[in-house]
This record gives C-alpha cells, structure tokens and sequence, in this order.
C-alpha cells in the first residue's frame, strides 16, 4: 500500500517506516512530490493531524498517514505541547527547543511529562470515517541532555524504570515502547475493524 506522509520531519518519517514497511506499507515522503507544509493552526494534536492529513491527500492523490506529536508538561500548563518543534521560535532546531525547555523547567526537580502522538490515516481528502489513533508515553525531564540518538526531546526525556532518556535508547528498542508505537497499534487495530482485516488503500 503507498501511503504519503503528511510530515517533512526525517526523524518522524523513518519511524513509521520501521513500523509499517514490514506490514507492507509504502511510505513516501511528502518532499518528494513537492508538497510544501501546511500551517498548523489548530490548538490541538488531532485537529491538525486531521488538517495535514487532508492537505496531502488532496495534493497527492495518495491515501495519507499524518502525525501531530510533542512533549507535554503538565508544570508548563501543557507546553511545549504543540509548539513543540517551534517551541523556540519558528525554524529552530532540537538544540534550540531542548534549551529553552532546559530554561522553562528551571528549578523544578526532574517534572513529570509525556509524549503524545496522534496519527490519522484517510483514504481519501473527503474520507468520511478517519481512523485515529494516540498514544502516550511517560516520563520525566532532565535539567540536561543525555544520549546522542533519537530526535526532539529525546535527550532530556528520561525513562525512570530504566533510568535511561530516549536518546540513549536503540532505534529498536524506542520504536517498541514510544508514544508513536503506541499509536501506530492502535491505528492498526481500528484500520482492521473498519476494514475487516482488510488493509488495503481502496
């Protein structure tokens, strides 16, 4: 099944790759066929999953898997929740964004966060029944990076249980336990109860 995806995030898009290509997905990425970015204007992770779901689809002519995820700390009122590629002002890096939050979490003792993802598969730009998934992965933040793997967050987002972050994680190992793991079970799921098993685009 070719599937374009509605994120021009390489970290994001090797993910899902390594989730869905031996289910026999084909996951094209969206730069390939010139699809710019939308703009992320809604105040939640499903409403602009929704948004750049459609946008490629339509562009495409493809069915599309969109992904709208970040970090949410429950002490930051939510943030960086879903300014969280942004969260030090437009185009910054991982470098960039793990600073700022580094600064933000100041003087709080290692809090509580989570990363959310919510993926949406639609058949088609006017598909009336999107299957939606979230997931959500716990942990709690660091005053300073550990780990050179994953991307985002990843190098402040430490695993109490394993006393680990996600960046000191092998690819494997994170792909089984992350958020978009766990979304990616269950937008499967609900594909077959839509389906009947039956996975195919059409």
């Amino acid at each position: 099944m070719r599937v374009v995806l509605a994120s021009h995030n390489q970290g994001k898009l090797a993910e899902l790759r390594s989730l869905l290509v031996p289910r026999g997905w084909d996951l094209t990425d969206p730069a390939a066929l010139e699809i710019p970015s939308p703009p992320e204007l809604r105040p939640t992770f499903v409403e602009n999953a929704l948004d750049k779901a459609r946008h490629v689809a339509a562009a495409s002519g493809l069915p599309a898997l969109a992904d709208d995820s970040g970090l949410v700390v429950p002490a930051l009122g939510g943030k960086p929740g879903i300014w969280s590629a942004r969260f030090a002002g437009a185009g910054a890096t991982d470098a960039e964004n793990n600073a700022r939050l580094i600064e933000a979490i100041a003087g709080l003792d290692q809090p509580a966060a989570y990363y959310y993802c919510v993926l949406v598969f639609l058949r088609h730009p006017e598909d009336p029944a999107p299957v939606v998934a979230a997931g959500a992965w716990h942990g709690r933040l660091l005053g300073m990076p550990r780990g050179g793997a994953g991307f985002g967050y990843d190098p402040l987002f430490l695993l109490p249980s394993l006393d680990r972050t996600a960046a000191e994680l092998d690819p494997a190992q994170k792909n089984r336990m992350s958020h978009r793991a766990r979304a990616m079970a269950g937008l499967l799921a609900g594909m077959d109860d839509a389906t009947g098993g039956d996975q195919r685009a059409s």
